[in-house]
């Protein structure tokens, strides 16, 4: 038995050790809490004792098995056929137990001494006590009575996770029922080979660095008080007369949090009327969404037959925002209204007027083919591509209207010049449909040279430009072109060989594309004229059921193998190639009407890169009614070419749109803030998000390992679930195989209303979400407590800052950080200070 006293064991009754004990610091005033310290550090002593006189693995075991084995293998190969049976099952025995020993031995070994337990438990089963320590490995030392089982999948550690101290439990460990009592629970944070805290239902206890202990107040180690603290979809209402109103004329509670967000000029932009961009800058819960969803539900009440459900569009980052915008919108009385991630959107779109380019996309595209395809200078390029095809027309049409030797210029010459010249702003099939309906109009006026080759330019012209896929594997693969294109904007990324080296990805990608396409694609192209027609068909091109000459399936209906594949980042290219070589893009249906929109919102904008927004332009109707929100500080993709929005409205010759900032937050509290903007460092915007109330400080808990991590939390949040069940909690952690760990262990814990998100398919529902930070883009919590918050998850990078500063701002009332390992050099020393 271990030194900790039960009843039928004197506290002062300690095995003798061979090396000196710890010193036995006590809390003054406090004789059953400086016992309970004193145990526990004599326990920790008598384990590490343990540990250090632990054996090697003996050297002798394993050819001892194996040379027995080989003697009953040639046995078996003589022995007469009744004897093989005995021999056979001896053989089985000898195996068996030659793993479990190797078993046992690398499991000893594997405890860490450095913090080889969390959990202290004494069972009392059939009057008969035990005791057990809760560990991430197995070491057994019967002769002094220490016993660590592995929380992964020891059985007895369901009654640590499952049971508080004096609950009695009837389980069955390998088909046997067993009933008893835990006597004792206690939780405890051993770092270094030193104990640093105790948790137990007397209170906690935590070793301060001095070396002194001190009991830690109960609030500090729970959460509370934060039930409904985070809006929920169904709290937003209609808007009255005027955007701010409900319906019977009192003022909607959400709608006068975020007007008190914003000066009279940013009121004025919002509730417009009729057109005009609108950027809105600012932090974390400062509003953003829900202004942008209100100026689109503001326009469509002010005037609902232009600005029509179908007529309007919300493109959003992630899935799971626009599961929550799709609540969101019918409280606002407005419905039907799609709402699409951007890769969704531009993959059906691009599916519809490509369909002859593969559909599968390629699963490992490296960051230099990214950071490329998605940098600003792309759309330098494609502009200035489009602009080299235009002028090899002009030369050709300088060359068929040039005057003959002894000529003079005709004046019906500069009629066609005229025109040219005139649709200089629009799409270049557009312009050579121009030239060619002059060429018409013209016709018995012209000499026949002339009209023939004005016909020929005119119709080899738009050949070339309806073949969107060669285009674009002539721009992706001119290296002089892009060369100059990115000399210009981007220099470091010549230099730096990244331009190289998505080149030459780009040429092998292309020639593996090329070969699948045995003709251009034959989608109907308007006419210059053509207006879009008031219709009740969807807008945004879902048809999929309805594209022309659809070859990813054979004649029979199977699907094709593919073996080329795009980018995800070719999508964008492609539609803005499209654009300024074709015109405008098509929604799905039969008529191919123009795709245009009354009104767009683009949320979290700044994920977005300059080439994605460009073509979300493309689809606005004249009047030029758009919503971007975003915040900079929360880029969660730092290579997609979007840098500030001054410079990102310019590369979009947006630069006279004004930005309307949020000063003020009203999601999160003032210390949930303030972490936030030390987590950011020199990432942090100069004016920083103002907290609109107080709230608890933020807690951060250190331990030794993420079992000990998984116990402290699950007790908390069982806690939590049973005071305030409709609270919603999210536990966040870096990578999704640790929300893996976190998710079991908490299952183990007994956690109520637990789920698992690692597809965005959040609920909106009261419980606890474990899942990674990729997926809580512009979502909010009651609670959020952030795991693993370590140095390799969080390094001093400025991905690990934006992914932090994300998580961290997820949280409306609540928020703890945990870790175990080194701490992320990305926290405050402040914080660190008070780890518990």
């Amino acid at each position: 038995m271990l030194g900790i006293p039960t009843a039928s064991t004197p506290a002062t009754a300690l095995a003798v050790t061979s090396r000196p004990l710890s010193p036995v610091p006590t809390l003054p005033d406090d004789w059953e809490g400086s016992k309970i310290v004193e145990d526990e550090i004599r326990v920790l002593d008598e384990v590490l004792v343990g540990l250090d006189h632990r054996s090697p693995p003996s050297p002798e075991v394993s050819p001892l098995y194996d040379q027995d084995l080989i003697e009953l293998r040639d046995q078996i190969a003589t022995a007469r056929l009744e004897d093989v049976p005995p021999l056979l099952e001896h053989m089985e025995r000898l195996q068996s137990l030659a793993a479990r020993r190797r078993g046992q031995q690398a499991t000893s070994t594997a405890v860490d001494a450095r913090s080889p337990y969390f959990g202290h438990l004494v069972l009392e089963e059939a009057q008969r006590r035990r005791e057990i320590l809760i560990g991430r490995a197995t070491f057994l030392d019967t002769e002094r009575g220490i016993r660590i089982v592995d929380w992964r999948d020891a059985p007895v550690s369901r009654l640590y996770y499952r049971y508080e101290e004096g609950d009695e439990y009837d389980e069955v460990f390998a088909d046997r029922e067993v009933t008893g009592r835990v006597l004792t629970r206690r939780s405890v944070a051993i770092v270094e080979r030193e104990l640093r805290r105790i948790q137990t239902p007397r209170g906690a206890f935590a070793r301060q660095r001095d070396g002194r202990w001190r009991a830690l107040p109960a609030e500090a180690l729970r959460l509370q008080g934060g039930q409904g603290a985070a809006i929920r979809a169904e709290q937003h209402r209609r808007p009255g007369r005027l955007g701010i109103g409900g319906e019977e004329g009192a003022e909607d509670k959400h709608l006068r949090e975020i007007t008190a967000l914003i000066d009279r000029r940013q009121f004025e932009l919002i509730t417009r009327p009729d057109s005009g961009l609108v950027v809105v800058q600012g932090g974390a819960g400062s509003g953003k969404t829900t202004i942008g969803l209100h100026r689109l539900a503001y326009l469509a009440f002010q005037d609902r037959r232009r600005f029509r459900p179908d007529r309007m569009l919300v493109i959003v980052f992630n899935d799971a925002l626009a599961r929550y915008i799709s609540l969101v919108l019918p409280a606002l009385d407005v419905e039907g209204v799609p709402i699409r991630t951007f890769e969704s959107w531009a993959m059906r779109l691009r599916r519809l007027h490509l369909p002859r380019l593969p559909r599968r996309y390629a699963e490992s595209t490296p960051v230099e083919v990214t950071r490329v395809k998605k940098h600003p200078a792309m759309l330098a390029a494609i502009d200035a591509f489009v602009a080299g095809r235009a002028a090899a027309v002009e030369g050709d049409l300088e060359r068929i209207l040039a005057p003959r030797p002894g000529e003079a210029a005709l004046p019906l010459h500069e009629e066609f010049w005229r025109e040219w010249r005139r649709s200089e702003k629009k799409p270049l099939s557009h312009r050579l449909h121009a030239l060619a309906a002059a060429a018409g109009r013209y016709r018995t006026e012209l000499k026949a040279d002339v009209r023939i080759a004005l016909d020929h330019l005119a119709t080899e012209g738009i050949r070339a430009s309806r073949d969107v896929a060669t285009a674009w594997a002539e721009l992706l693969t001119d290296r002089t072109r892009l060369e100059r294109a990115f000399a210009d904007r981007a220099p470091e990324i010549v230099d730096s060989g990244d331009l190289g080296r998505a080149l030459a990805w780009c040429v092998a990608r292309c020639a593996e594309i090329e070969t699948n396409l045995d003709a251009s694609e034959t989608v109907p192209l308007p006419e210059e004229n053509e207006r879009p027609e008031p219709t009740d068909e969807p807008m945004d091109g879902d048809q999929d059921q309805e594209m022309d000459d659809d070859l990813s399936h054979g004649i029979d209906g199977r699907e094709l193998d593919e073996l080329a594949a795009l980018d995800r980042e070719d999508d964008a290219l492609l539609l803005r190639l499209y654009q300024r070589l074709r015109g405008p893009l098509l929604r799905g249906g039969r008529r191919r009407e123009a795709l245009v929109y009354e009104h767009v919102l683009v949320d979290e904008a700044q994920d977005l890169s300059p080439v994605e927004l460009s073509v979300v332009l493309g689809t606005v109707g004249s009047g030029r009614s758009l919503t971007f929100a975003g915040d900079v500080a929360q880029r969660l993709h730092i290579d997609n070419g979007f840098t500030d929005w001054r410079s990102v409205l310019r590369e979009l010759d947006l630069e006279q749109v004004e930005i309307e900032p949020l000063h003020l937050s009203y999601r999160s509290t003032l210390p949930i803030i303030e972490l936030a903007q030390a987590v950011l460092g020199p990432l942090a915007p100069p004016d920083a998000p103002v907290a609109t109330r107080d709230g608890a400080p933020v807690e951060i808990f250190a331990f030794g390992h993420q079992g000990d991590a998984v116990a402290f939390l699950g007790e908390a949040l069982r806690d939590l679930m049973q005071q305030e069940p409709r609270a919603s909690v999210a536990v966040i952690v870096r990578y999704p195989e640790q929300a893996d760990l976190f998710y079991e262990g908490l299952k183990k814990a007994e956690v109520p209303l637990l789920r698992r998100i690692a597809e965005q398919d959040f609920p909106f529902r009261p419980g606890v979400d474990v899942t990674d930070v990729r997926q809580v883009k512009g979502l909010e919590f009651d609670y959020v407590v952030l795991a693993e918050v370590t140095d390799a998850a969080y390094p001093a990078e400025d991905e690990a800052r934006h992914l932090l500063h994300i998580a961290v701002t997820r949280a409306a009332h609540q928020l703890w950080v945990l870790t175990s390992s080194r701490p992320s050099p990305l926290l405050p020393d402040e914080l660190l200070e008070r780890a518990s």
